[in-house]
C-alpha cells in the first residue's frame, strides 16, 4: 500500500515538473526563435487551457513513469532512452509530418524551431527528474544474453516488412477511414470537401510521395520502439501495450490542446486517428520484432547514494 501511494504522489509531482517544464521550455524557444507561440497561447482561455494542459502532462508522465518501472536501463542510461522515446515520438515525428503538410497548415518555420527546441528542453528536464525521482540513478553492468546473439537480415527483412507495407496501410486506411470522413479535414488539406475513392487517393499519395514519406516515418517510428523494446521488461504482450500506449498518448495528446492552426474538429478528428492507430501500430511492432530484438541482462548493479 505505502509502495502504490508513494508511485501517485511521484506521478502527482512529476506532472506538476513536466507542466513547469513544459512552459519554460517553450519560452526559452520562443526566445530562440521568436514566433507568434507564446503569443497564441496567452489569446485562448487561459484557465481552459492550463487545465487541458495538466490533464496532457498527467497523461504523459503516468505512461512515461510505467516505462521507467518496468525498464531494464539505470541510470543516465535510463535518462537517454527515456528522452530520445518521449522527444522522438511527441515532437520529431509529429513535427516532420507537420513540415510535409505546412502547405496546407501555413506554420511559421520559427514556430515549429520553437516547439521542436521547447519540447525538447521540457522532455529533457523531464527525463533526469523522473529517472531521480523514481530512484533509478544506478549504474548497471549490462551484457546481452544469449538471446540477444541474433541473426540480423531476418530482423531487417522484418523491419523493411513493417515499414514499406504495414505503417502505409495502417497510415493511410486510418487517414481514410477516421479523419477523412470529416468535411473540414478533406477542405483543409485538399481544399474541398469532396470526398474520393480510397484508391484514387492512394494512387495521389504515391504520385506526390506521401507513400515513401511515410515509408521513411515507418522506419523511424521501429528505431523508437526497438529502443522501448530492449529497454522494457515482461512479455511480448506486457511489451506490445507499453510501446502502443507509448506511441498512442505521447504521438496524440498535444491535439487535446486548442491552437490556431486546426478547428476543434480538425483536431479531434486527428486525435482519434492517431491515438488508435498509433496503438495499433505500436503492438504489431513488438509482436513482430519482438523475437529478433536482442534483450539484456543485469550482472550486477552498483547503486550511487542520490536522494530521493
Amino acid at each position: 500500500m505505502k509502495t502504490i501511494l508513494k508511485k501517485i504522489l511521484i506521478w502527482w509531482g512529476l506532472s506538476a515538473l513536466m507542466l513547469v517544464f513544459w512552459i519554460m521550455g517553450f519560452m526559452v524557444g520562443n526566445a530562440i526563435f521568436p514566433s507568434g507561440l507564446m503569443d497564441s497561447s496567452e489569446n485562448s482561455n487561459s484557465n481552459e487551457g492550463l487545465l487541458m494542459l495538466s490533464i496532457i502532462c498527467a497523461l504523459n508522465a503516468l505512461i512515461i513513469l510505467y516505462f521507467i518501472y518496468h525498464s531494464q536501463n539505470k541510470g543516465w542510461k535510463l535518462v537517454g532512452t527515456v528522452f530520445l522515446v518521449a522527444f522522438g515520438i511527441q515532437y520529431f515525428m509529429s513535427q516532420i509530418e507537420t513540415l510535409w503538410f505546412n502547405d496546407s497548415l501555413r506554420l511559421p518555420i520559427d514556430e515549429i524551431w520553437a516547439i521542436v527546441t521547447g519540447g525538447a528542453i521540457m522532455i529533457l528536464l523531464f527525463s533526469v527528474a523522473a529517472t531521480w525521482f523514481t530512484g533509478n540513478f544506478s549504474l548497471s553492468k549490462e551484457s546481452i544474453d544469449e538471446g540477444g546473439k541474433r541473426n540480423f537480415v531476418p530482423m531487417i527483412k522484418k523491419i523493411l516488412f513493417l515499414s514499406v507495407i504495414v505503417y502505409p496501410l495502417i497510415y493511410f486506411l486510418a487517414g481514410y477511414l477516421i479523419a477523412w470522413q470529416f468535411a473540414e479535414v478533406r477542405e483543409l488539406y485538399s481544399g474541398t470537401a469532396d470526398m474520393d475513392s480510397f484508391l484514387f487517393m492512394m494512387k495521389d499519395n504515391v504520385a506526390s510521395g506521401l507513400y515513401f514519406f511515410q515509408i521513411l516515418r515507418g522506419v523511424l517510428w521501429i528505431l523508437i520502439a526497438l529502443l522501448v523494446l530492449m529497454a522494457a521488461k515482461g512479455s511480448p504482450l506486457h511489451k506490445g501495450v507499453v510501446l502502443g500506449l507509448l506511441f498512442s498518448i505521447l504521438g496524440s495528446s498535444q491535439l487535446l490542446l486548442p491552437n490556431p492552426v486546426m478547428s476543434e474538429t480538425v483536431r479531434m478528428a486527428h486525435f482519434i486517428e492517431t491515438a488508435s492507430s498509433n496503438f495499433i501500430w505500436g503492438f504489431l511492432i513488438a509482436w513482430y520484432l519482438e523475437k529478433a530484438v536482442p534483450t539484456k541482462s543485469n550482472d550486477t548493479a552498483l547503486k550511487i547514494s542520490i536522494p530521493h
